[in-house]
């Protein structure tokens, strides 16, 4: 069986109208992947699929918890997501990307594979720097050795003398 089997959406024999369609992504889903970057989550994909003559509109509903190592101590974390994404899908003759959110499948296609879109989508979820949520005391929620260790490394930042005399020089010409 392929690893992406149950990701499948059959579009050949479908009613015109909504379905809906449940997905679970899971550490399963992200080992089958070669290339990815999180090893561990556990998120609830909900799919309505709204059916039309001429072409299929997809709204995506992703709720779950991600692991992600922390930008600043780098400590895993469990960070929760939830989005909402919509793709529209039109016949044509070959497969092609018109837009970010405009697909375009061959006519002939009866199903439409979704794991690439849902890894995209769970990607594009996640903030650019991922961070612990601080606690509920209001400190951080890093690693406190990390951060004793971060703050004892910062450098206090001396100003070079030759900035200083043009600096100077600037505020006498003015």
């Amino acid at each position: 069986m392929k690893p992406f089997q149950e990701f499948i959406v059959p579009i050949a024999g479908l009613s015109a109208g909504m379905h809906h369609y449940t997905f679970v992504v899971d550490d399963a889903f992200f080992a089958a992947i070669d290339y990815a970057e999180i090893r561990k989550a556990k998120i609830q994909v909900e799919l309505t699929l709204d059916k039309q003559d001429n072409m299929l509109s997809l709204d995506f509903d992703l709720e779950g918890d991600i692991e992600v190592p922390c930008d600043r101590c780098n400590e895993d974390f469990m960070y929760p997501i939830e989005s909402d994404y919509s793709l529209y899908v039109k016949f044509g003759e070959s497969y092609q990307e018109e837009d970010d959110d405009v697909l375009v499948i061959p006519t002939d296609q009866h199903q439409l594979e979704i794991h690439h879109l849902l890894y995209e989508y769970i990607l594009l979820s996640l903030p650019l720097r991922k961070v612990h949520p601080d606690n509920e005391d209001g400190t951080s929620g890093c690693d406190p050795v990390v951060l004793a260790r971060l703050e004892q490394m910062t450098v206090t930042e001396e100003t070079d003398p030759r900035w200083e005399a043009l600096e100077k020089l600037r505020n006498k010409l003015d």
